[in-house]
């Protein structure tokens, strides 16, 4: 019987185990099989604008029966639309994260086209570890004739909370999931303006607007300026170095909560051109955007004058500086004019060239001819100049020299040569006249 016994508890004991595992087997495919049976959205389509980004659009992961299910898998996520041109965004106005972290239902995104049309967004979905796919899609409308659906800096996304209990855990999908929210943020709303245009070396100022705050605390804002600089507070300036685009996000915290804005900032080259008009420099902007001289600097034989804030030439336009103002008098005074920009760099030099008085080099010539002719008849009283006897050539006869008459056919028979006219300048009957003088 003992026997019997041991054996039957083993038999009993294995039997419950098997069933065990089964039933674990059976629960977790079950969670995964039955669990996350379809994904779908759970906002309605929309009709937005051109180049106007749209209100959240969210994706929901639900059981068979549509309820909310929280996905026991992280999910890849592909975002597509009909259109060419289409944009799906996330909170911060960079593209969406591509997936759906572990233990989580909801997935917040934005779209934006530049392209008019009435377009199928689609969601498709593949879990990371099962490999079960779904897949959803919605129309969108974008049309210039649509109402906005966004605040009233259109290029702005609306607020949201991002504390604690909304925001996604990663695990294992990488990178942040902070782009899923789960609502509008009805406690703290923030602007960070409109889009700029601006040049390199010429400072731009961002003022921060907290159009809604309903905490006790005041917000943190924080600046980033797109090219690796930052700054802090309400109102902030920057200068760019280079041209290009940039990407401004201002984010506010006020606790956990947490609003986010931003704007496009536009870099282009300017075109200065400067001349100096005598009692004035005259500084033209030939580029399509307005330059702010605040701390660009006039340079003048190392004197400068620095342009005090909000001097700004706008595009197609031109100013005149008084030289008074410069403390620079007078074309003698602008030789060498620099113009930088704040970050100290050359925008445009020029360096003038002072008329020649000829007039006044005549009368200079003339004095000179006569300090050498006095030096001449010095130098042969003194005996410093040898007398050189004239040698005649061998020739048949007497030989005469006359000047070339024009059109003149030399008949005559005697040794006679001609001598050619040659005109000179001053310059030159003087320099000659001093060879002579010295060469003897």
């Amino acid at each position: 019987m003992r026997y019997f016994d041991k054996t039957f508890f083993k038999f009993t004991l294995g039997f419950l185990v098997i069933v065990a595992i089964s039933l674990m087997i059976i629960y977790t495919t079950s969670a995964y099989a039955a669990g996350v049976e379809k994904i779908v959205f759970t906002t309605d389509h929309q009709s937005i604008k051109p180049n106007i980004i749209s209100l959240p659009i969210t994706i929901q992961t639900q059981d068979l029966g549509g309820n909310l299910f929280q996905t026991p898998e992280t999910i890849d996520l592909e975002f597509v639309s009909t259109s060419a041109t289409g944009e799906f965004l996330g909170s911060t106005g960079n593209p969406v994260a591509d997936y759906m972290s572990k233990n989580t239902a909801n997935k917040t995104f934005y779209y934006k086209d530049s392209s008019e049309g009435n377009f199928t967004i689609t969601i498709n979905a593949k879990g990371r570890e099962t490999l079960v796919e779904w897949s959803t899609s919605q129309q969108v409308i974008v049309s210039s004739g649509a109402s906005d659906n966004t605040t009233d800096d259109n290029t702005n996304l609306p607020g949201e909370v991002l504390g604690a209990s909304s925001s996604e855990a990663s695990s294992g999908g990488g990178g942040s999931a902070t782009d899923n929210v789960s609502s509008l943020n009805s406690q703290l709303e923030i602007l960070a303006g409109s889009d700029r245009t601006t040049s390199p070396g010429s400072p731009i100022w961002f003022q921060a607007t907290v159009k809604k705050n309903t905490t006790k605390a005041g917000p943190e804002l924080n600046w980033s300026f797109g090219d690796g600089n930052v700054g802090v507070g309400p109102l902030v300036s920057h200068v760019y170095k280079y041209s290009g685009d940039y990407v401004v996000v201002l984010s506010a915290r006020a606790g956990d909560i947490f609003s986010v804005s931003r704007l496009k900032v536009k870099v282009t080259e300017s075109i200065i051109e400067v001349r100096d008009e005598g009692e004035y420099l005259e500084i033209t902007n030939n580029g399509n955007t307005e330059i702010n001289l605040f701390n660009w600097k006039i340079e003048n034989k190392g004197k400068g004058f620095i342009f005090q804030p909000n001097t700004i030439i706008l595009p197609k336009s031109t100013v005149k500086i008084d030289k008074n103002l410069l403390t620079m008098k007078g074309l003698d005074n602008s030789i060498e004019t620099s113009l930088k920009n704040s970050l100290g760099e050359e925008v445009f030099h020029f360096t003038l060239v002072e008329a020649i008085d000829l007039n006044e080099a005549s009368k200079n010539i003339e004095i000179i001819k006569k300090e050498a002719f006095g030096i001449q008849e010095k130098a042969k009283n003194l005996g410093l100049i040898p007398q050189t006897n004239s040698q005649q050539a061998n020739v048949l006869g007497a030989i005469s020299v006359k000047g070339e008459e024009e059109n003149e056919i030399a008949t005559n028979t005697e040794n006679v040569i001609y001598e050619a006219r040659i005109e000179e300048g001053i310059l030159s009957k003087l320099t000659n006249f001093i060879k002579r003088v010295f060469s003897r």
